[in-house]
């Protein structure tokens, strides 16, 4: 019995053990967002962590970070130097070290000469990682240069005019101030006419309060995100009508992704592909949530003049060129126009493919089937 017992205890300690080194041998991954903890980005990142959890059966558990970190403009060099495993960054920041996966952020103007979908963002958020994914190896090794491995972008909604008078057609724009987040915004207002006036979007509420600016030219969910419900009163659709699609999901440091096993990094592929679908689709779904509550009070809700829209074509057809010239001048992009032409198709594509797509999981797959599925985790990333 004594003899029955001393087993009993070794088996215990035997299971204790075992226990105790699976736990350790468990990775924790750290996701910073640089956005508030009730962001729509930190809800889909804690989604995230359940996911990856989920599909690795606990072999990797990731722990986000809203603003502690590293912060939204230091978030690049942050994901570089493994200060964070994994890191949501909006490339623009860093014009220099992103400039052909910038340069195809600057496409978005494209939405434009296309009909309007009310999936805009969808179709630029895969468009754009499928040609990053397969025909831009300059992007790669951007991002191979930075430590990172890219793992795909995201989109907001079509910017539309958030304004205090009524815009409409042409003559109305004339004279206007507008808040332009950068130059093509510039080039935009002064095409019609208007004054730009660049300025951080947190400064749009105070600047419409107090008549510095007519509009801004934001997406529709910035009506919450920045609260300009409050002092907007009218809206005008399609104008200037391009996505903001600067913003890559959630990139992971290359040191870290080389440490993991080839099924743990397909996990985190798959994982990623339903990131980037669920903030596109939650600016969406915000989006029209308030526009919902802007015609609800009473407020207008405008479509352009044809004569508007052709002419916002026009300018459209204009500064590619002009974007162009631009980014091969200032950051050595030279093969800018042939991507211009490679990218187009893609973009129309993704309009088709995205059109029947109305849940999250069908955004999901449609953007892991096309686009995350199709990468070979033994090879992605790995030299």
């Amino acid at each position: 019995m004594k003899h029955s017992n001393i087993f009993n205890r070794s088996l215990m300690a035997g299971a204790i053990l075992a226990t105790s080194l699976s736990g350790a041998l468990a990775e924790e991954l750290n996701f910073s967002v640089g956005l508030g903890p009730s962001s729509t980005v930190t809800v889909a990142a804690n989604h995230y962590a359940k996911t990856v959890e989920e599909l690795t059966n606990g072999d990797i558990t990731v722990k986000v970070f809203p603003l502690e970190l590293v912060s939204l403009p230091e978030m690049g060099p942050g994901i570089r130097d493994g200060l964070t495993d994994i890191g949501f960054m909006a490339a623009p920041y860093y014009p220099a070290e992103f400039a052909h996966t910038n340069f195809l952020a600057e496409q978005s103007m494209m939405m434009t000469l296309l009909e309007p979908t009310g999936k805009e963002g969808l179709a630029y958020a895969g468009a754009i990682t499928e040609f990053i994914f397969n025909n831009c190896p300059e992007c790669l090794a951007e991002y191979k240069t930075q430590n990172h491995v890219y793992m795909g972008h995201i989109s907001t909604t079509p910017y539309v005019m958030l304004c205090k008078p009524e815009i409409r057609t042409i003559a109305d724009l004339k004279g206007k101030r507008l808040r332009a987040g950068s130059a093509a915004y510039k080039r935009f207002a002064e095409y019609f006419g208007a004054v730009g006036v660049q300025m951080a979007a947190s400064e749009a509420y105070e600047a419409l309060s107090q008549g510095v600016l007519d509009c801004a030219m934001l997406s529709a969910g910035d009506l919450t995100n920045y609260r300009l419900q409050e002092v907007v009163d009218s809206v005008t659709l399609r104008v200037p009508g391009n996505v903001y699609g600067g913003t890559v999901a959630g990139n992971i440091n290359r040191d870290t992704w080389q440490s993991l096993s080839n099924e743990e990094r397909a996990s985190l592929l798959k994982a990623g592909a339903r990131l980037a679908a669920e903030i596109t689709l939650s600016y969406k779904e915000q989006g029209d949530k308030d526009l919902a509550e802007t015609k609800e009070a009473g407020k207008s809700v405008l479509e352009p003049s044809e004569e508007l829209v052709a002419e916002l074509r026009k300018f459209v057809e204009a500064d590619q060129l002009v974007v162009a010239e631009l980014f091969k001048t200032n950051y050595g992009v030279e093969n800018a126009s042939a991507m211009q032409e490679e990218f187009r198709p893609i973009l129309e594509r993704w309009v088709k493919l995205v059109d029947g797509v109305e849940t999250l999981d069908e955004l999901a797959d449609v953007y892991y089937n096309e686009n995350f599925a199709k990468l070979d985790p033994s090879s992605y990333g790995m030299n």
